[in-house]
């Protein structure tokens, strides 16, 4: 069933967070099987607009592999330093990629020395994915999303799809489950 076209413009506004690619102390990679995460991060890495990236991703469902060490061995293919990824390979879902890479990142760099992050990030799933990281780093940090599409749907056509409204959807109710409980906050774009 398609939602009715005010509904599908208040979604469409509110889900997709349009890229803002700037200079930043970080690129934070949530991990996924699809080559265009790797593609962004390696094009902002190049750019000089990012010295470190954290690749996150544990045991991918579909492949049977770790996602962050399958991103970070292509992103090395292509270009990336090896002393210049950062990895965490426990994650199973968002708030796991957010909450172990925060571990990693107090270890390795510390808070104190990042002001802003870029957040590499499925076009669908950035909304939820920078509610999920306003909520558990430090407010001083500044989340920039660099957002990539998947699953044969764009923001102006998602709603004529079924993966599409399948997507953005899920979307819409993982947001609210998860404010609910507390797993995520508020974020402003």
């Amino acid at each position: 069933m398609q939602p009715n076209l005010l509904r599908i413009e208040k979604i469409t506004q509110y889900i997709f967070l349009k890229s803002k690619i700037g200079k930043a102390d970080l690129a934070f990679v949530f991990g996924t099987r699809h080559p265009e995460a790797v593609k962004r991060a390696v094009e902002i890495y190049k750019r000089k607009l990012v010295p470190l990236i954290l690749i996150t991703g544990g045991l991918n469902r579909v492949t049977g592999k770790i996602e962050a060490y399958e991103m970070a061995g292509k992103m090395i293919k292509l270009g990336v330093k090896k002393k210049d990824i950062l990895l965490e390979d426990k994650s199973t879902n968002t708030l796991e990629n957010v909450l172990f890479s925060k571990k990693t990142i107090e270890e390795r760099i510390g808070f104190d020395n990042i002001s802003t992050i870029l957040v590499v990030v499925k076009h669908h799933h950035s909304r939820r994915a920078l509610m999920t990281l306003k909520k558990h780093f430090p407010g001083t940090i500044k989340f920039l999303p660099v957002t990539y599409k998947i699953c044969g749907f764009a923001k102006d056509d998602w709603f004529r799809k079924e993966e599409g409204r399948k997507k953005i959807l899920g979307e819409v109710e993982k947001i609210k489950r998860y404010l609910k409980k507390g797993d995520i906050g508020q974020f402003d774009s």
